[in-house]
């Protein structure tokens, strides 16, 4: 048993080993034809797996394009700055590169130790660094950069609700940024950045496929200067005031060119109400029932209309004025903002008379302005007029206007009739600076003939000079302008004591060169747009005449003249032809506030000491104690005459030089 037990194992070894190099042989042939399979047959598809797997596309941001103001003050632009990344693995001298992340940067000792450590293959620093920091890091092996691009506004809060802005993504947040975003995104690039077997990123491998197109620039309208007036008279009126809000604005009447456009809310809401917001605009809007009646031979400045004595009953409705006024012209009615003498004299016009003239000056439509979501405010068809709506229109109720839309309308009786469509943006560049597209002044409509534009403008000059516009009185220089206040109206009701003061008009008023608006919203210290909004106009004209920059014609004011409520010359320009931008002297004899104008004199009180202040900051103060100025020069204050602390009546013009242009 044993001899045929060890034969059969003998047999048995080479049938093993038969066995087992017919597996290896299968083995073998499987191994052979899968790479023939996967090398041959399949390699294309597992070669582009592979890139797939080892490259990510990635798209590169473009520059976006920069915002100007109408002089070439940028008002928006796109910095260019870097992301830092680190890794550690490719660093000679941790030690030395500690030291440099903390000179360069000003990282602590342990947050650049932390970055350097070996026990990570990668470490990005939080943030995003200057070019000044990529230049004291540069050529560091195993420090590698990202460009990324960060929107920045050069003036602060200036403009910025007309702006709008832009995300840490780059996505347009409002504003003109969202308006023009095709135009100011660029297209963006693309790049490949590759990666390990594991997916994840090799440091510095980023392969440029498609360089980025940066963006367009535009430039607007806007004057930067005279928006950083306007910017800065609305911010103290709100807090004089203590208004919840306001608006301001200030365009070329004869163009349409929005010169300034400032938007301030406690709510601290960013966007532009001026466009988007409607308020019944209360008495602003009798200026225009007068050029109607006017317009249609249904009237003149001198037809006389009861005003009984304060309180009318008219249809079992009582209509009231302030004061109790008797007989009074239509130019009284309007000095005065008489409710029921405009009310009565619109009973001559016809609705559909009334209604085509408020429409043609621009209400109940969209101005066309390009800016997001405007409203077009509210204008309802004669046939859905009740039997108080005429009265209720001559008045300024039962209609919503925008303060942009009243901006245009006084801009039409400021430049002789015509109703001018909004020129917020002048051109669209380039990155070479070549203008692409231009945005030239555009004429709506004819509204009412010439002469009857220079009627109503030369009653609101009486307005400022004898009735409820006083507080935006410069004297010698001219101001035509109406006041207004309406009701709050919110919710389908109006807000108990809760009131929007408005004043709008143009400057100076023998030939305008600016029309302007303000609005506050709830002002607590005075209702009436007399008190609460005519004087943000007296001191934003009288920053706009001390500025070292202006967009007005100082030549052309001085020339014209303006009447004799000044014994003293109206004023001297010294620019340069051309209209420059150096040392001038301008006088601004508009004497003190009314308040300060009495039958006997006031008392002496000290010169403010402007010592240092800029111009524009010196006249303002002088003015608000009742003095007059005489600016020289330009740059901050060298000294005044009389000095600060001097004692002086209101009222006296005192001389303020400025350091440059001094002899």
């Amino acid at each position: 048993m044993s001899g045929t037990g060890a034969g059969e194992g003998a047999r048995s070894g080479p049938l093993r080993r038969r066995a087992l190099l017919a597996g290896l042989l299968v083995a073998g042939v499987v191994v052979l034809g899968r790479a023939f399979q996967l090398q041959v047959l399949e390699s294309g598809r597992w070669a582009e797996r592979a890139r797939v797997q080892q490259r990510q596309r990635l798209s590169v941001a473009a520059p976006r394009g920069s915002i100007y103001d109408r002089n070439g003050v940028p008002l928006a632009s796109t910095q260019e700055g870097f992301r830092v990344g680190i890794a550690p693995g490719e660093l000679r001298d941790a030690r030395a590169v500690v030291r440099r992340l903390r000179t360069a940067l000003g990282l602590s000792e342990r947050e650049a130790e932390r970055v350097v450590s070996r026990r990570q293959r990668w470490a990005a620093l939080p943030g995003v660094w200057d070019a000044w920091a990529r230049e004291a890091l540069e050529g560091v092996r195993g420090i590698y950069f990202e460009r990324v691009y960060r929107r920045f506004y050069p003036r602060g809060e200036i403009a910025l609700e007309l702006l709008g802005g832009v995300s840490a993504e780059g996505r347009a947040l409002g504003g003109l940024e969202l308006e023009f975003d095709s135009v100011l995104r660029g297209r963006p690039g693309r790049a490949v950045a590759r990666r390990d077997g594991r997916g994840e990123p090799i440091p510095g491998a980023l392969v440029s496929v498609e360089e980025p197109v940066p963006g367009r620039d535009l430039v607007l309208s806007i004057d930067s200067e005279l928006q950083e007036i306007a910017h800065e008279a609305l911010r103290q009126a709100i807090t004089q005031t203590g208004a919840a809000g306001g608006e301001l604005l200030l365009a070329d009447p004869h163009s349409g060119g929005i010169l300034a456009a400032a938007s301030h809310h406690r709510d601290g809401a960013r966007h532009w109400r001026a466009a988007a917001e409607p308020y019944e605009p209360g008495s602003t809007l009798k200026p225009f029932v007068i050029a109607a009646l006017l317009a249609e031979g249904k009237g003149s400045l001198n037809d006389r209309v009861y005003a009984e004595q304060g309180r009318w009953v008219h249809g079992g409705r009582t209509m009231a004025d302030v004061h109790g006024y008797g007989w009074l012209t239509l130019r009284e009615a309007l000095r005065y903002s008489s409710n029921i003498a405009l009310a009565k004299a619109a009973e001559r016009l016809t609705a559909e008379e009334q209604y085509r003239y408020l429409r043609d000056f621009g209400f109940g439509t969209p101005t066309g302005v390009p800016y997001p979501s405007e409203s077009s405010g509210a204008l309802r068809r004669p046939r859905e007029w009740s039997g108080y709506s005429k009265a209720s229109l001559a008045i300024g109720y039962e209609i919503s206007v925008t303060p942009l839309q009243l901006l245009l309308a006084y801009s039409a009786l400021a430049n002789g009739g015509v109703l001018m469509e909004p020129r917020l943006v002048r051109a669209v560049r380039g990155r070479d600076g070549r203008s692409v597209r231009a945005y030239s002044p555009r004429a709506v409509r004819r509204v009412i003939p010439e002469e009857v534009a220079r009627s109503i403008a030369r009653a609101l000059v009486e307005v400022v000079e004898g009735g409820t516009g006083h507080e935006a009185d410069l004297g010698t220089f001219h101001v035509g302008g109406k006041t207004g206040t309406a009701r709050r109206y919110v919710g389908g009701a109006y807000e108990s004591g809760s009131y929007l003061a408005s004043f709008a008009g143009f400057f100076p008023a023998a030939d305008p060169q600016l029309a302007f608006v303000v609005m506050l919203d709830r002002p607590q210290s005075s209702t009436s747009g007399g008190m609460a909004a005519a004087p943000v106009t007296r001191a934003t004209l009288t920053a706009l005449l001390a500025a070292r920059r202006t967009p007005l014609d100082r030549r052309a004011i001085a020339a014209v003249p303006q009447g004799t409520t000044s014994s003293a010359p109206a004023a001297a320009a010294t620019e340069p032809a051309g209209g420059g931008v150096g040392p001038f002297i301008f006088a601004l004899d508009a004497g003190p506030p009314r308040r300060f104008r009495a039958t006997t004199p006031a008392p002496a009180r000290p010169v403010p000491d402007v010592s240092g202040l800029s111009l524009r900051d010196a006249v303002r103060r002088l003015h608000a104690q009742g003095f007059r100025a005489r600016v020289a020069g330009s740059g901050p204050v060298r000294f005044t005459v009389p000095g600060g602390g001097v004692f002086a009546v209101p009222g006296t013009l005192v001389q303020v030089q400025g350091h440059e242009g001094t002899s």
